[in-house]
Parts: C-alpha cells; structure tokens; sequence
C-alpha cells in the first residue's frame, strides 16, 4: 500500500523537523494534522464518496473498499504530517481505479515544495508499447541519451514502479496510469521516493549497450533550461491551437482545439462555456472547406484535453444526416453536494445540462437517475458530406475520446492513430467537495456514461487504422503524413 512507503520516504522529509509521527504529541507537531483531524477526514472521506460517487463500488467491491479504509485508519495513532496524510487521501482515492475520482492534495504539496525552490529528478519520459524511454537529454554528458529503455529506477524494476505509482494515480486502465506519468514524471518520482539528492537509472542505449546514471536532483527552472539547452527535434505542431486549412489533393484539415473557451476567448469574466469564439471558428473553417471542395476531411484530436459537448456538437452536427445522441445510457447520482451545485441550474429540457439540473432537483438525496438524453439535430449550414477521418493518440481525454467514440459508432468517421488512454464509456460529468480539516478538494464523477454502442468495456477508443506515434527526436509529423497518404490510397 501508497501509506507504508510514503511513510519510509516522508519520514525523509520531515526528519530535520519531526520524530517518527507514532511518538509525536500534537505540541511538537505543528506541521501535522491530529489523529482526530486526520480520522475525522478519512471518515468523511469515505462517507461522502458513498453519497455522491455515482459508482464508488464499480471497480472496487464494498467489502474491499471497506478493508481498505480500516488499513488506513489503522495506521494512525497519532499526529499524522500533512504531506503524508494527503498522500493517503490520494491513495484512498485511487484504490476505486476510477480517472475522475481523485484528489491532488499531495500533488500540491509536490508544486509548493518545487515552488519554494526544492529540486526534483528531472527525468522525461515517453511510453512506446510497453517500453519507458527517455524523450529528452537528462543530466549532464552524454549518458542516458534521448530514446534510451529504462530498466529500474532507484533500483525499483519499472513494473514495480507503475504499481507503486498506481497508488497515488486514479486511473481506470494502465494506459491511462501511463498517460499521467509520461506528464508529470518528476512529480510522481518525488512521491515515490521524496526529496533524495539522485536517482540512479538502469537503462539500455538506443544502441543496445546497458548502463546506468545518477540523475541529479536540479530546481524546477534549471530542469527547463536543461532541457531548453540540448532541445530534440519536434513536429511543429501546437496541440491547443485552433487550426483549419487545405491539405492539398482535396483533403481538408480541422484541429479544433479544447472543446470550451481557450483563455484568450473567455474575457473579462472568465467564464470555460463562452462558446461564440468556438461557434465562429467552426462556422469559418466549413465555410472554408466547403469552398475548397474537399473529398476528404481530418479531425485531429490529438493531445486534445476535451471540454463539453455543447462545442463539439457544432462540429458532429455537420458531419451527420439525422439525429443523434451524445450516449446510449447517461446515469446520474443526485447526490446532496451534487443536487447543491445544481439548485439554481435551468432546467432547459433541450440540454443535456438542463435535463440533468431537472433529474437532479426532483430525485430524492442520493437516488440514481436514468436520463433520457435529448438528440441532437444536423446542421445543414455548410454541412460536410464526404469522408471524415479522425486521429487521435493516448493523450486525447475527456470529451476528445468520448466524441471519437461517437463518431466511430455512428459509421461517419474512420479513427487513426492510435488507442487513447481514456476511456469512452466513463464515469465523469465530475463534481467536488472539500475535506472538513485538511480542506483537500475530492472530486467525483456525479455521471456514468456509456457510448452510443452500448459498449461498457473500460478501454480506449481503437482505431480502424493504427499509426505509431512519432518517434523521439522526430521533427516531422509522421503520424499526419501517413493518415494522408492512407486517405489518398483508399479513394
């Protein structure tokens, strides 16, 4: 379990300050919350899921969860250090293998230290299959090159590695577990073996010859600037950007961006639903398209971050010919935090948003939902009638791999690329509360999703057409150019 070694490492951390936290009174211990506090939460915690997780026990029988809970309450017997007790929060969190059940608490404490100029192993990694390779130049000379297999880190096999990471990463599947180490490395490092001066990495070359390295710890700044300085080779392409143009051979390209206002779009307020920027950059892209004449066109969704639906259904809306719905069986739990936050929602029965604020109001605290959702109707303006194809690569979330999803079981879109690490048929639509004493944010999926096949298998959306991702150090986009040249193939 997450709590036995975060206590062997923390107990690193805290050493110039505190004594193991068994024998500590709550007078020596200001950095720490009380045993009570610390039961107080778990408690809560617990309680609380229970109430408004629209599934807390999906993956995780009760009687597991609840074994669980008392392994951790068994573990206090005094006053608890703050980061340690945020890491047990993280690993109660995780234990239910669901992405959108989490709390960052301990992540946090990560950011803080990393802010208050502490260093960290600055080590950047890529997932290839199954293999961990390094994607950029770590330390200093030439060992440990980009494209190198790591072997053990700390000398911890990488297996056992995701399984210790696992324990503080709420994910569903372990792609997805990989999809959020491969993002934050350094960080997830530091929670499994604290604030340690290096970390010795067994690796294999590209050319095959084994070796080992002591990364040494750096500042978060001088990590950047690191890697800044010997900078591999990229595709020039910027993910969050709002792009469309002619490809060339009648093949159209659309990267629409996250599907809510980008903060350039969102103004003075602030406000993630202003959705007229968005409805003018699609607006402009098929108006676009539609005076090309293009046979083909291509949605990259690749490294998209998601966003909601109202957006994306501008772009879906004139990719169809009849109505459709975003999901084949929408659940919601109206939990009393959940039925809280949507009191004062519109109940505007031609919403999903509005259909869930009505379901919500009128169920009893706690009960589960069925939704009807409401279709949604083709746009005839500047429709496109011809093929669509859309990629996608493990870094597509959210709604980016829910919508492939939908548009693989519609039959008007052909995936490339290759499996995204969240999962279509999802619990999400999330939600979140604060703990009593430690204030720690958890959130919790409030919906159950299930895509439009009906399929309930917790996986990504997989391609028709598989494509390998770029290698490392790669500056053209060889994922881009041999989705074009399938299309150009296959006419």
């Amino acid at each position: 379990m997450i709590f036995r070694f975060a206590r062997k490492f923390l107990a690193l951390l805290f050493l110039a300050m505190f004594t193991s936290a068994h024998a500590q009174s709550a007078d020596d211990c200001a950095n720490c919350y009380t045993e009570q506090e610390a039961r107080e939460d778990l408690e809560t915690l617990y309680a609380r899921l229970q109430q408004e997780h629209v599934n807390l026990f999906a993956r995780r029988s009760k009687a597991e969860y609840d074994a669980h809970l008392q392994e951790l309450l068994a573990g206090i017997d005094g006053p608890v250090p703050r980061a340690e007790f945020h890491l047990m929060l993280q690993d109660a969190m995780a234990f239910g293998n669901i992405g959108h059940a989490k709390t960052e608490a301990a992540l946090v404490d990560v950011f803080a230290h990393i802010g208050n100029g502490g260093t960290i192993i600055p080590l950047s990694i890529v997932y290839r299959g199954e293999r961990m390779i390094t994607d950029n130049w770590t330390g200093e000379g030439d060992a440990l090159p980009p494209g190198s297999r790591i072997m053990a880190l700390g000398g911890m096999p990488v297996a056992e590695f995701e399984s210790r990471a696992r324990e503080v990463v709420s994910a569903d599947t372990r792609r997805l577990l990989r999809s959020q180490i491969e993002m934050g490395m350094p960080a997830y490092l530091y929670l499994i073996f604290g604030p340690v001066d290096d970390l010795l990495v067994d690796y294999v070359a590209p050319s095959g010859q084994p070796g080992s390295q002591r990364v040494v710890a750096v500042t978060f700044g001088e990590m950047y600037a690191l890697q800044d300085a010997r900078a591999l080779p990229q595709a020039d392409r910027k993910a969050g950007a709002r792009i469309h143009r002619e490809l060339g051979n009648g093949v159209f390209y659309l990267q629409p961006g996250p599907f809510s206002a980008t903060e350039s779009e969102r103004g003075e307020d602030g406000e993630a639903y202003t959705i007229e920027p968005f409805r003018a950059f699609v607006n402009e892209a098929f108006t676009a398209m539609a005076k090309s004449g293009a046979q083909d066109l291509i949605i990259d969704l690749r490294d998209n971050s998601g966003g909601d639906t109202s957006f994306s259904d501008l772009i879906i809306a004139r990719l169809v010919d009849a109505p459709y719905r975003y999901a084949s069986r929408y659940e919601v739990r109206a939990g009393p935090n959940t039925k809280a936050v949507w009191a004062d929602r519109p109940r505007d029965l031609d919403t999903i948003a509005g259909r869930i604020a009505a379901a919500v109001a009128d169920a009893e605290e706690g009960e589960l939902v069925s939704l009807e959702l409401p279709e949604t109707q083709p746009i005839a303006d500047n429709a496109f009638g011809g093929r669509v194809w859309v990629l996608v690569n493990r870094h597509s979330y959210s709604n980016a791999a829910v919508i492939a999803a939908l548009m693989q079981d519609l039959g008007i879109a052909t995936i490339m690329g290759e499996e995204t690490a969240d999962v279509p048929t999802t619990y999400g639509a999330v939600e979140s509360f604060s703990l009593p004493n430690s204030g720690a944010s958890i959130v919790y999926p409030k919906a159950y999703m299930v895509r439009p096949s009906g399929s309930e298998k917790a996986s990504g959306v997989v391609p028709e057409f598989i494509i390998a991702p770029n290698p490392v150090g790669e500056r053209h986009d060889l994922m881009l150019e041999t989705a074009i040249r399938q299309i150009l193939l296959s006419r």
